[in-house]
């Protein structure tokens, strides 16, 4: 079982996401395409508008990851491509990790196109089906922001122990200090 896999069996369960959510997207995915320009307007105008999260891109890249994005909104629209699509979100997980984009970043992103998303199936649908439409996205973008999200833990739990057997330092005595790290911050935050 590969570890997208692995990740992909959780979280699957945690947001309820059912097999038919592809089918629904995908007998959607004329309309869904024609909101592409909008989603893919409002989050890089979002992101290139707030100092801290301009600061993981590159001089000129922003066609390149505007295409991207739109190539994710169509990979989306595609039907199920099995462990080809989960595998690919965990690469690209893996990318922003490199770059240096925070799960700050990325989950308040997905949520603003969470956002964008309702409000064009609530323009373009009967409710009903506006909000299952709506909710088949919610189930698939969550579950891709979750293996984002455990991508961050399994590099830095992964470096932590590579590092650790590297200078020699032993485990046990890096869980107490990070427990008393922990414990510290706990006492901060019930101050605030």
């Amino acid at each position: 079982m590969s570890v997208a896999q692995t990740f992909y069996g959780t979280i699957s369960k945690l947001v309820d996401f059912q097999q038919a959510d592809w089918e629904t997207l995908a007998n959607e995915a004329e309309v869904i395409k024609t909101w592409a320009p909008e989603l893919i307007t409002v989050f890089y105008d979002t992101l290139y508008s707030i100092e801290e999260t301009t600061a993981v891109f590159h001089e000129g890249e922003r066609a390149k990851l505007e295409n991207t994005l739109q190539n994710w909104i169509v990979e989306i629209l595609s039907g199920d491509q099995g462990d080809k699509f989960w595998n690919h979100q965990r690469y690209i997980a893996l990318l922003h990790i490199k770059r240096g984009t925070k799960n700050l970043y990325m989950l308040g992103m997905m949520n603003r196109l969470q956002q964008v998303f309702i409000s064009k199936c609530m323009a373009n649908y009967e409710q009903e089906k506006a909000v299952r439409v709506y909710m088949a996205f919610l189930r698939l973008s969550g579950m891709v922001a979750g293996i984002i999200a455990q991508c961050y833990d399994e590099v830095t739990e992964t470096s932590m122990s590579v590092g650790l057997k590297r200078v020699g330092l032993n485990e046990a005595l890096v869980t107490r200090i990070k427990t008393m790290q922990i414990d510290k911050m706990l006492q901060e935050a019930k101050e605030a």
